[in-house]
């Protein structure tokens, strides 16, 4: 009886030790795919099931040292090296359960080609790192850019080159698949040698730019154009106090040089100059506008506008906007600088070298994408190439929102949204959305910071001030303020339309009369006498402003037309 008592027990304990070694944590199955590029990249993805049998307190899984681009399980997976192994933290996903758990591990492996002591290439790819606990089952599947011709070898951290005779593999065309048929201790490395020829893998190659390196590029070209931003600008406008009144001796067409310290626009010239009694503008029929000087401009005037008076009409009366000296004039008035050599400080730098700083920050974000959307070394220096000039380009259109929203025309704010939304996107897809929409909204800052042109004497931003502050007036006046002012002149809306035309907020300012009467346009003839209100009136200026830069704006389609033309040839 005492005899078979003991072997009850005898087979308890060898039961209840057959179950813990059943339950024991490890490793149930790992696989590893893989495909190598003929430039010496291998794109890996790993599929591990871990079995733990009870919580633990900290659970790292080791990938191999060279790994970049780790996502798991879909999503960006934050790693750290640690005696040449990359471990990424499970701790937090897993907490404090048991079970089992499957986790898969995409990276990328930047050259996995070496060249042995004997001066031949071969390919070798880690394919464990060294897990903590023992590995139950492994099977492996890699892809050559060309058929294998030679036998792959095997080495482990605990077995050596004798790990060998515990796989067995197949080889298929350019496929190398395999598995461990015996279980693989904890800790244990396995890395697969394979020797390869210079044609399926040719060494002389220009690798793309590594990752660190274009992030280091990007933060050092955005704290340069902050630094000089800092340095030589400093440009952001005061908060205008709101007034009903343009700047003393400038017309509307000036405007644009005493905000952003550039050229000046011929067209709103003419609709100061026409409100002014110096011409007048006619528009007879439809895309027919021509100007007929009244009479001459004499001292009265700035020396500028003089110059350009005497440009436009030179020895006729009249002058056809819709014609090619019209064009011509508009785009050398708008390459002068009307008078704003007082308002710049002699320090000044130049808003362009900042933009110029900030656009290449964008260029390497764009090479950035590139690393992260590609991972084929071979093709990557195509897309590094389109988006990283997608991306500089795109930022230096994207520059011109900010003084796009202070004139009449806002194509330049609907192309700024455009490439930021695209640029989004292209984010989003490379699982780096948070990096693109810092990008996106750094390059926006940049160009309201660049808007105003270089630094500003006491003179310059008090002009500045002053022409923000009609804008805010025209843009927010009330029926009340605005019947104030018509009781006692009545051509407020004729002398203000310039302005706000050329400030973009023509419309609000329209809208701001309603019911009020206007009286017809002294400086636009039409042939018809029929009574409008201001927002008619509005559209109507609208119309012939369009048809006077129409032929401009086609005139700049001709150039791009023709500059393509001569790349083709």
């Amino acid at each position: 009886m005492r005899r078979i008592a003991i072997l009850f027990v005898l087979l308890a304990l060898l039961a209840g030790l057959a179950f813990s070694a059943e339950a024991a944590s490890a490793a149930t199955r790992i696989q590893v795919g893989g495909t190598a590029s003929s430039s010496g990249m291998a794109q890996m993805t790993m599929t591990a099931t871990i079995h733990l049998d009870q919580p633990v307190e900290e659970l790292l899984f080791p990938l191999p040292g060279t790994a970049t681009n780790i996502t798991m399980n879909g999503s960006r997976a934050s790693s750290y090296v640690r005696d040449g192994v990359r471990y990424v933290n499970l701790t937090k996903i897993i907490g404090q359960t048991s079970g089992d758990f499957t986790f898969v591990f995409n990276y990328l492996l930047e050259d996995v080609i070496v060249i042995n002591e004997a001066g031949l290439t071969e390919l070798q790819i880690p394919l464990l790192a060294g897990f903590a606990y023992p590995v139950n089952g492994l099977e492996f599947s890699l892809t050559l850019p060309g058929p294998v011709d030679a036998k792959p070898a095997f080495s482990s951290g605990y077995h050596q080159a004798n790990i060998e005779k515990d796989l067995t593999y197949t080889m298929s065309g350019a496929t190398i698949t395999g598995r461990a048929q015996t279980e693989l201790k904890d800790h244990e490395t396995l890395i697969m040698t394979l020797p390869v020829s210079e044609e399926m893998f040719p060494q002389k190659r220009i690798d793309p730019p590594d990752l660190n390196t274009v992030n280091t590029l990007v933060l050092v070209f955005s704290l340069a154009a902050l630094v000089y931003w800092l340095i030589f600008l400093r440009n952001l406008p005061l908060w205008p106090a709101s007034r009903p009144t343009p700047p003393e001796g400038y017309s509307a067409g000036q405007l644009r040089g005493v905000l952003h310290l550039q050229g000046a626009d011929l067209s709103m010239m003419v609709f100061s100059w026409a409100q002014l009694g110096y011409l007048q503008i006619c528009m007879t029929r439809p895309g027919k506008v021509t100007l007929h000087k009244q009479m001459d401009m004499g001292n009265e005037r700035s020396n500028f506008e003089q110059k350009c008076f005497r440009l436009l009409f030179h020895k006729h009366s009249t002058v056809d906007t819709t014609g090619a000296h019209y064009a011509a004039q508009c785009q050398k008035i708008e390459k002068m600088t009307p008078n704003v050599q007082p308002y710049v400080h002699p320090r000044s730098g130049n808003p362009y070298v900042f933009r110029g700083l900030a656009a290449l920050a964008g260029l390497f974000s764009g090479i950035q994408l590139s690393i992260a959307l590609s991972a084929d070394a071979a093709v990557q220096w195509l897309p590094a190439i389109i988006l990283s000039i997608f991306c500089g380009c795109g930022s230096w259109c994207i520059h011109r929102w900010a003084a796009a929203l202070l004139s009449p025309e806002k194509r330049s704010v609907w192309l700024a949204l455009a490439l930021a939304a695209f640029w989004l996107i292209l984010s989003a897809m490379a699982n780096r959305f948070s990096a693109g929409l810092w990008a996106v909204l750094g390059q926006f800052l940049a160009g309201l910071m660049a808007a105003f042109g270089g630094r500003r004497t006491y003179e310059g931003r008090q002009a500045m001030a002053q022409t923000l502050g009609l804008r805010r007036y025209l843009s927010s006046c009330t029926r009340e303020q605005i019947g104030y002012i018509c009781r006692t002149n009545p051509d407020y809306f004729h002398q203000m339309a310039p302005y706000a035309l050329a400030l973009g907020v023509d419309k609000r300012f329209a809208r701001s009369f309603k019911s009020i009467p206007v009286s017809p346009c002294p400086y636009i003839q039409t042939g018809s006498n029929t009574p409008m209100r201001a927002e008619q009136m509005r559209k109507q200026m609208q119309d012939v402003l369009r048809t006077m830069t129409a032929r401009q704006q086609r005139s700049g389609l001709e150039k791009i037309a023709k500059l393509i033309g001569s790349f083709g040839k």
